[in-house]
C-alpha cells in the first residue's frame, strides 16, 4: 500500500482533523470572550530511523522508518494595556553628579543653558 505524504492525504488525517477542533475551538472561545486576535500553530517532527531489516533470503536491506509527532496549539491575545504621554515642560540636562536629570523649563531659562555650556557643561546628556 502507497501512503500520500500530503495533508490532504489519508496519511495525516488525524493531524487535519485536531487541527480543524482546534480551529473551531478557538474561533469560539474567541467570539464568547469578545476578543479580535489569536492563532493556531501546527508543528510536526519528523524522526527517520534507519533499519535493516533481513529478508527470507537472508539478505540484510537499508530501510529509513518515519514517524511523524504532531502538536495543534492555540493562543488567543487578550490586550490589557494602559498608555499616556508625560510631557511636562521638562528640559534634559546633565546633572551635578553628571547624570542625566530632568528639570522644568522655568528653573531653567535660556540664559542658564547658554551660561552652563560657555562654562564646559553643554546641558546634554552623555552619550553611552
Amino acid at each position: 500500500m502507497r501512503y500520500e505524504l500530503s495533508l490532504k492525504g489519508d496519511t495525516f488525517t488525524p493531524v487535519v482533523e485536531a487541527f480543524d477542533r482546534r480551529l473551531l475551538a478557538t474561533l469560539d472561545r474567541m467570539r464568547k470572550q469578545g476578543l479580535q486576535e489569536g492563532s493556531i500553530t501546527l508543528r510536526i517532527n519528523i524522526e527517520l530511523w534507519k533499519q535493516f531489516p533481513i529478508d527470507e533470503d537472508g539478505q540484510e536491506h537499508e530501510i529509513f522508518v518515519p514517524t511523524f509527532d504532531h502538536e495543534v496549539s492555540s493562543q488567543i491575545v487578550q490586550k490589557d494595556k494602559a498608555s499616556g504621554k508625560i510631557d511636562e515642560d521638562f528640559v534634559l540636562v546633565r546633572g551635578a553628579d553628571g547624570l542625566p536629570a530632568l528639570v522644568s523649563r522655568d528653573s531653567e531659562n535660556l540664559f542658564d543653558m547658554v551660561e552652563r555650556k560657555e562654562a564646559g557643561d553643554d546641558g546634554t546628556a552623555a552619550a553611552d
